[in-house]
């Protein structure tokens, strides 16, 4: 059974994920209501289409380097992270068509649509149908939720989704809130 600690832990791992999800659907619904037409709002298109990129990029590499491995035997459909991985092989490639920067500019946004819908779907099968079977595992969360924040830092600081002052203030302050670094990324990205 859940320790009140791993369940926090838990919590937290799960609405860092959430967070990213909710994010990804904020940028694609923006990049919906913007006129693709006027100068100004296609290079709004453009900044969201490469802040997007990358922030997929993150998460994605979370997923599938620390938090997919951790779940897999927890979970009673396993198959659900076989799914949830070949789905991300597929948003790779469309990411790798975006930030290649070749396409033109009807196809670009028709990529990235595609893109948008692919990932609303993925977040649906996440945290409908993975994140509701992870209430009662054998999962260490805290140290999950630990490397999976130390993890973010160096994605994004790689990324370049953060400058080197918050990197600096989140090694400073990682002795006291562990929440804090959250705050802050979300700040720089």
């Amino acid at each position: 059974m859940a320790t009140r600690s791993s369940s926090k832990g838990r919590n937290e791992v799960l609405e860092m994920l959430k967070e990213d999800h909710k994010k990804a659907k904020k940028a694609f619904s923006e990049f919906e209501r913007l006129d693709k037409e006027d100068p100004e709002d296609a290079e709004r298109c453009k900044e969201i289409i490469e802040q997007t990129c990358k922030e997929l990029e993150v998460h994605a590499t979370l997923e599938e380097e620390l938090f997919y491995p951790a779940i897999r035997d927890e979970i009673k459909e396993t198959e659900l992270v076989d799914e949830a991985e070949v789905e991300h092989m597929t948003a790779k490639m469309l990411i790798q068509q975006l930030q290649e920067g070749s396409l033109e500019e009807e196809r670009e946004a028709a990529v990235f649509k595609v893109l948008g819908e692919y990932i609303k779907h993925h977040v649906r099968e996440e945290e409908n149908e993975i994140f509701e079977q992870l209430s009662r595992t054998k999962v260490d969360w805290d140290r999950l939720q630990q490397d999976m924040q130390q993890r973010r830092m160096e994605l994004m600081q790689e990324h370049g989704l953060v400058d080197e002052s918050a990197v600096e203030e989140e090694a400073a302050g990682e002795s006291g809130s562990r929440g804090r670094g959250r705050r802050k990324e979300t700040e720089a990205g």
